[in-house]
C-alpha cells in the first residue's frame, strides 16, 4: 500500500497484474478502482466492495466495465480521454500510410534477403478522399493530419455541426455517402449496440473497389469475417488493424495469414507520453470525486463544474432523502416513478 503522491489521506492498494481471488480480496474496503482495459469490473467485483463509489477507466473504452449494473448501483464511472488522443490518432495515420504503401511488407521481404519492388507498389494520399467515422477527440485529430498529406476530408458524425465541420475543413456527409465515395475509412466511434458490426459485409459491398480499411477505435466495429472476404476478393485493397473482437488475437487466427493487412497489439495508447498524461488524467480524476465529489469525464453522471455543483447540492441530498422515505413506505414492487419539480435551481443551458 502506498499514499498517492502529494494527496497524503488518499492510500493507494496496488493490484497491478492480479489475479481474479486476490482482486476480489483487495475491493473489500476501496472506495475508488482504477484499471485499463484488461481487468472485469462485474457484478461480482462491484458486490464484493461495498464502499465503493467511483470506477475510473485509465483510457477511453469502457466495455470492461459494467456500466448499467454500477449505475443501479449508484457508482460514477469515468474515463480519461483525452491523455491517448494524440497516441491514438498517430498510430492511425500510420496504418494509414501503412495500406497506401506496403511498408511492413516490404520489410519483410527485405529481412527474408529480398529486393522486390515491383511486387510493394502503393498509392498516394494526395488528392484521395478519406471518410472518418465518427468525428471526435481523435477522429479530429486524424482528420487534421489528413488535410496537411492533401485528401479530401468526408465526415459522419450525428453530432457534428456545420460550423464546426467547417472550422476543421471537413464535409458532413450521411454513412451511405461515406461509404461510396471514400478512399480510404477509417472509425473512431465507441462500440455500442448501434456501432457492433458497423463495417459489415453489406457495408464493404457499398464501397469503391480497392478501397482501404482502418480500426485503432475498438474491436467488433468492424466485422472481421467480412473484412477476410473483402481483403481475399480484392475489395479491400489493404487494412490496418489495432483492436480486434478477441484480444490477444489466437495464434491460428486468419487474419495472421492476409499479407495485405497490417497488425498491431492494441497499440493506441502505447507511448511514454501518452501513459504519463493518462495516468495524470485519471490520478486527478479520482482524487476529486473521493474528496469534493466533483466528477469530470463521466461516462454515466452529467458532468458539472464546482459552481453549479454547489448550486445543485441540496437538491440532490434533498432527493436521495426522499428516496430513502419512498423506500420504506413503497410496496416491494414499483413499476413505475414520477418525479415533479418546479422552479429553476440554476440554468443548464446558460
Amino acid at each position: 500500500m502506498a499514499h498517492m503522491e502529494g494527496v497524503p489521506d488518499i492510500e493507494v492498494v496496488k493490484a497491478f497484474g492480479c489475479l481474479r481471488p486476490e482482486l476480489l480480496r483487495l475491493v473489500r474496503d476501496v472506495d475508488a478502482i482504477v484499471v485499463r482495459s484488461e481487468t472485469q469490473v462485474d457484478v461480482e467485483v462491484m458486490d464484493g466492495a461495498p464502499l465503493l463509489r467511483a470506477i475510473g477507466r485509465a483510457g477511453v473504452g469502457v466495455d470492461n466495465i459494467d456500466v448499467e449494473s454500477a449505475t443501479a448501483r449508484g457508482i460514477v464511472v469515468f474515463n480519461s480521454p483525452e491523455g491517448n488522443t494524440i497516441a491514438t490518432a498517430e498510430l492511425t495515420f500510420s496504418h494509414i500510410l501503412c495500406t497506401a504503401r506496403p511498408i511492413a511488407q516490404a520489410w519483410e521481404s527485405m529481412r527474408n534477403g529480398g529486393w522486390d519492388r515491383g511486387a510493394f507498389s502503393g498509392t498516394e494520399l494526395r488528392g484521395k478522399t478519406l471518410g472518418v467515422i465518427g468525428l471526435g477527440r481523435v477522429g479530429s485529430e486524424v482528420a487534421n493530419r489528413a488535410r496537411v498529406f492533401g485528401m479530401r476530408v468526408l465526415a459522419c458524425d450525428p453530432f457534428l455541426t456545420a460550423e464546426r465541420a467547417q472550422a476543421i475543413e471537413v464535409t458532413s456527409v450521411d454513412f451511405e455517402e461515406l461509404l461510396a465515395q471514400s478512399d480510404f475509412i477509417t472509425v473512431h466511434v465507441p462500440l455500442t449496440h448501434a456501432t457492433r458490426n458497423l463495417i459489415d459485409a453489406a457495408a464493404f459491398a457499398r464501397m469503391k473497389p480497392g478501397v482501404r480499411i482502418i480500426n485503432c477505435a475498438r474491436g467488433g466495429i468492424v466485422d472481421e469475417d467480412a473484412l477476410l472476404v473483402a481483403l481475399k476478393s480484392g475489395k479491400v485493397a489493404a487494412a490496418g488493424l489495432d483492436v480486434y473482437d478477441t484480444e490477444p488475437v489466437p495464434q491460428n487466427h486468419p487474419l495472421r495469414g492476409i499479407t495485405s493487412l497490417v497488425l498491431t497489439p492494441h497499440l493506441g495508447a502505447s507511448t511514454r507520453e501518452a501513459q504519463e498524461s493518462v495516468g495524470l488524467e485519471i490520478a486527478r480524476a479520482v482524487t476529486e470525486v473521493l474528496r469534493s465529489g466533483v466528477v469530470r469525464n463521466a461516462v454515466n453522471l452529467p458532468s458539472v463544474d464546482p459552481a453549479t455543483r454547489k448550486t445543485l447540492r441540496p437538491y440532490l441530498q434533498l432527493g436521495e432523502k426522499l428516496g430513502r422515505v419512498l423506500q420504506a413506505i413503497a410496496p416491494s414492487r414499483v413499476d413505475r416513478l414520477i418525479i415533479e419539480y418546479r422552479g429553476r435551481g440554476v440554468d443548464l443551458d446558460a
